[in-house]
């Protein structure tokens, strides 16, 4: 059995066996999927590793969402408009993105957090700032003048046994 990571879809792992009958233990694993989860960072120079856990993939309806999702039609045509992008026109442009998460990553997340209107500030601002002049390094949607941690985020990273490198 081989692990593939794709180049082209950060943090997106692909199990392929080359067996072409496979045992019984490999379809035993289509119930699971791989999850990452982020640390907090420390200072700015010090950057939270990422940690994978497997977890089932119909998680407990109970366990609390990690971010409230806005969810409405303007909200779903970007995300749309970005699928379409990181499915059809991303794999043909070379890698170019300086951050963590890359630009189209980091414009889901925002319009998913923050709404249209925020989301598309938020993208345009990042956009304007991904260049070789730019920064570079990790660097998650935030409002302007918004703190990068919340305190009941710092409680719930603590709890975990996590390793920093």
């Amino acid at each position: 059995m081989a692990v593939v990571v794709s180049i082209h879809r950060p943090y997106a792992t692909l199990l392929i066996s080359e067996n072409p009958n496979p045992p019984k233990l490999h379809q035993k694993f289509n119930n699971y999927r791989l999850s990452f989860h982020r640390l907090p960072r420390k200072t700015k120079l010090q950057l939270g590793c990422l940690s994978s856990k497997l977890t089932p993939s119909n998680p407990d309806p109970e366990t609390p969402q990690d971010e409230e999702e806005v969810e409405s039609v303007g909200v779903k045509a970007a995300l749309a408009m970005l699928s379409f992008y990181k499915r059809e026109i991303s794999p043909v442009l070379p890698r170019s993105c300086r951050y963590v998460p890359t630009c189209s990553e980091y414009s889901m997340e925002a319009y998913k957090k923050y709404g249209v209107l925020k989301g598309t500030v938020l993208t345009t601002w990042r956009l304007c700032r991904c260049n070789p002049l730019g920064g570079s390094g990790f660097d998650p949607p935030r409002w302007f003048g918004e703190s990068g941690i919340k305190p009941q985020e710092e409680d719930h990273y603590d709890d975990e046994d996590q390793e920093e490198i």
